[in-house]
């Protein structure tokens, strides 16, 4: 026993000097070297905001005050990126695309024959600007898309948001216990990302409750949504309870949702009686004066009726069954 505690006595004396070794050979990382590797682990590689401002901030100043209302629908769609770098990032990839459309530009001057052949040293010119103005128009609509995307989105589940805040609220949670226990949801959905959003700036940046609420209301996209944070800061500035501004202001929410549901059924009303005539009325009645037809007149406008009659059938019905399905989907709320 004596033996085996001596052995691993000394056991430990050469690992200690192993390691004392090894830390004099080993050289200290600087403190710009430390700030580095936290960097590399917290935020990883460079995004494409990041490339494009140190790339292009110097040289796109003039472009900040002509593009100044894409600050709020930045905020408004919830993209956490800075309106220099969103910016930045437009110019960047709005010369991409002029160099595109230079370049295909030049191959069509060896592809296309145009008289006089002069006007083929145009086509550099005329594809990179086409094509430069293209990606800079779809760059600057992207967040207004979002936006209108992030509106609908929480015009749907805001009503069933609510009632969920009133039953925490019941139980004798708090406001900020509130939003906490909703940013803890395993969802992608937007009031959830709008949770998560007060909690960062609570917990990162230290403001309190009614702060969070206010930064969270200039990026609201939807009118009932900003009258309901609006009405959470009175109520905890004036100290109302909380379960009952939630229940009335969910039985408000439900009631507009009723309205609104009674107008998408009386629009699918209308959708059903297109459907009956474009899918079902006009091709029969179609076949049936096409086959009269053929009778007296082999041909119309240059095509055979028996080639009109397959593009009726395996063309255009198809074709109108699939835009009926696109506006049905797009009058359906999804909740």
């Amino acid at each position: 026993m004596f033996s085996f505690r001596r052995d691993s006595k000394e056991k430990n004396s050469e690992n200690n000097k192993a390691g004392a070794k090894n830390m004099k050979n080993k050289k200290p990382e600087s403190q710009s070297t430390k700030l580095k590797n936290v960097i590399d682990d917290e935020v990883g590689k460079p995004t494409l905001y990041s490339f494009s401002y140190r790339l292009m901030s110097k040289r796109v100043g003039f472009m900040y005050l002509r593009f100044s209302n894409l600050n709020s629908k930045l905020e408004q769609s919830m993209m956490l990126v800075p309106f220099e770098a969103y910016i930045s990032t437009m110019a960047f990839l709005s010369m991409i695309g002029g160099f595109v459309g230079v370049v295909a530009g030049i191959i069509a001057m060896f592809l296309v024959n145009v008289e006089p052949a002069e006007f083929k040293i145009l086509f550099p010119f005329i594809g990179g600007m086409l094509f430069s103005l293209l990606i800079l128009g779809l760059v600057h609509m992207y967040p207004s898309m979002n936006v209108k995307s992030r509106r609908s989105k929480i015009g749907e589940e805001l009503p069933y948001f609510i009632g969920y805040m009133a039953t925490l609220a019941a139980s004798g949670l708090s406001l900020e216990n509130i939003f906490k226990t909703i940013s803890k949801e395993e969802s992608k959905e937007e009031l959830i990302n709008d949770a998560r959003f007060i909690m960062m700036n609570m917990e990162i940046l230290g403001v309190d409750i009614t702060t969070a609420i206010k930064l969270m209301i200039k990026r609201s996209p939807h009118i009932s949504y900003t009258e309901l944070l609006e009405g959470l800061i009175a109520t905890i500035q004036s100290g109302g309870d909380l379960r009952e501004y939630f229940l009335s202001t969910a039985r408000v929410q439900m009631e507009e949702k009723k309205r609104m549901l009674q107008k998408v059924i009386a629009s699918l009303g209308i959708v059903s009686e297109m459907y009956t005539v474009l899918l079902v009325v006009f091709p029969l009645m179609g076949i049936i004066i096409l086959s009269i037809m053929a009778i007296m007149v082999p041909t119309l406008g240059g095509l055979s009726l028996s080639s009109l009659m397959y593009l009726l059938t395996f063309l255009m019905v198809p074709l109108f069954g699939i835009m009926m399905l696109v506006m049905i989907d797009s009058m359906v709320p999804k909740r």
